[in-house]
């Protein structure tokens, strides 16, 4: 499996992120660059309009678009990692900022799910992905509450097992928050959707 790591321009504080994980491709979505020049990171591919950075970075690896697009910068970068065969994406800098830019991101994550590849969205306390159907395991994760949510109308036949709250075939609507602020007491938590789109969510103070 093909890995890639994006950064985007969210406003965090680069000593608060996590550590970067080995990757096939570092891309940068606008902004992101200066995420990525702040952890250490010398990026692939740097794209997007720029609108954010103020101006377009020199180099033979960068490509500038027009701020007038359907594609949001970071979806840019996610384009391209697909076509590069990368099937996992670790976002960093996609969480914060501009509230509407972080719920595209969130969206982000199903148009990922709908090419077979997962995205993982990062910051110093927040770890997010999507589970489409299937059973999947998630580990403990010290101080950090485990929150799932239905990005579909319905999260049908939901189990959840090694945790606060648990859960026996049960449903999950996106019009209530049921699975807000549980917790994994086991070592790993095991989720099992029969049928939709969960997202999967761990999150502090």
């Amino acid at each position: 499996m093909k890995q890639a790591v994006i950064f985007a321009g969210a406003p965090v504080q680069p000593e608060l992120q996590p550590p970067v994980p080995q990757a096939d491709l570092y891309l940068c979505a606008d902004a992101g660059v200066r995420l990525a020049q702040a952890l250490g990171i010398v990026p692939d591919r740097i794209m997007g309009d720029f609108d954010s950075l103020g101006n377009v970075p020199a180099g033979e690896n960068v490509e500038a678009f027009s701020p007038e697009k359907d594609d949001t910068d970071i979806l840019l970068a996610a384009k391209y990692a697909l076509s590069a065969g990368c099937s996992r994406l670790i976002f960093y800098g996609a969480l914060g900022g501009r509230l509407d830019h972080m719920v595209a991101n969130l969206q982000m994550l199903r148009f990922l799910a709908d090419r077979n590849a997962q995205g993982i969205l990062v910051d110093h306390a927040h770890w997010i992905t999507l589970q489409r159907g299937g059973t999947a395991s998630y580990p403990r994760r010290e101080g950090m509450y485990f929150s799932l949510f239905a990005m579909t109308e319905r999260c049908e036949d939901v189990t959840l097992e090694g945790v606060a709250y648990p859960l026996c075939h049960g449903v999950f609507s996106n019009a209530f928050p049921l699975g807000v602020s549980n917790e994994i007491l086991a070592k790993t938590a095991k989720v099992t959707v029969g049928k939709g789109d969960l997202l999967v969510m761990y999150a502090k103070d």
